[in-house]
């Protein structure tokens, strides 16, 4: 009997074509920030973010953060966001320099023996 709850539960859940979380809203292949979430996030936290615009599909601009526990939606105008994204970007760019370490061959001048 459960069981049975449960699984409709999780039909109509899918059926009903959109899931909301803290602001977050899923929708089909469109995923939205409804509101701005509330609280701070550490950059060391955010895997990857996206810039959302205001459109027929999203109501608001915001910065869509993926962080390692969940999805959060900041104000692009908070001057702390700004801020986060600077450093995503500085932590983006340091990491793309240091990859081209991994290829020796290509950043080191080749020595004749002579």
């Amino acid at each position: 009997m459960f069981l049975q709850i449960v699984s409709a539960l999780c039909i109509a859940a899918l059926l009903s074509g959109s899931l909301e979380g803290k602001g977050v809203q899923m929708q089909r292949d469109v995923q939205c920030c409804m509101q701005y979430s509330q609280g701070k996030v550490r950059t060391k936290d955010v895997l990857r973010y996206e810039v959302q615009t205001e459109g027929p599909d999203c109501s608001i601009r915001a910065i869509i953060l993926y962080t390692k526990k969940a999805v959060k939606c900041a104000d692009p105008g908070d001057r702390r966001v700004r801020r986060l994204l600077r450093k995503l970007d500085q932590r983006q760019r340091a990491k793309a320099h240091r990859t081209t370490w991994l290829h020796p061959h290509m950043n080191l001048p080749i020595i004749s023996e002579s």
